[in-house]
């Protein structure tokens, strides 16, 4: 006759993480600082037993998503501090205002490129101005060796071999550059 052990129960699974993690840390003589959190953690599991429940009701059933929550949270518990956390939610916000400006900027500069394009075709006057999107990434790659030397003279073949209307002017792609920074999602 068989006897199946019972399944361990959460505060043990994620117990066995930590202990896992602590002897990996040991064995490669790293991450000192989170092996004392570790301890704290094994030591106090008796406390955190409702909380190792809720994680592994919520990760339990996913291959390596408890054992990476408990590896950020240990990463996080051991290196950041709070000045960390005021100088990251200072940078975030400081990206989101980055893009909004990028956003109203770029459309702006593509309601002056289209309004230039008209008077180009329409006053009688010209300015000598690119007026091509090949033109722009060739003269903005001048100094990148590596871009003369592989796709330069292709991208150059493609710009004389296809007509104007077959590339996005320069407004359609400030349009694009407006419309990516509005749309950007912040990510850590």
């Amino acid at each position: 006759m068989t006897h199946l052990k019972p399944p361990a129960s959460p505060l043990a699974v994620c117990e066995d993480i930590l202990r896992k993690s602590k002897q990996y840390n040991l064995e490669h003589h790293c991450l000192p600082s989170e092996n004392r959190v570790i301890d704290r953690l094994l030591n106090r599991g008796h406390e955190l037993e409702s909380a190792h429940l809720e994680l592994h009701r919520k990760l339990g059933h996913h291959p390596h998503a408890l054992q990476e929550f408990l590896a950020k949270l240990l990463s996080t518990a051991a290196f950041w501090k709070p000045e960390d956390m005021k100088a990251a939610r200072a940078s975030r916000y400081r990206l989101i205002e980055v893009n909004r400006q990028i956003a109203d900027k770029a459309m702006e500069l593509s309601t002056l490129l289209d309004e230039r394009s008209v008077l180009h075709n329409h006053s009688g006057f010209a300015s000598n101005t690119h007026y091509h999107v090949c033109e722009v990434i060739e003269e903005a790659s001048e100094h990148n060796p590596l871009f003369g030397m592989e796709i330069g003279d292709k991208l150059s073949r493609l710009h004389y071999q296809y007509d104007l209307k077959y590339w996005p002017s320069l407004s359609d792609f400030m349009d694009e550059l407006a419309q990516d920074a509005s749309d950007a999602d912040i990510e850590y």
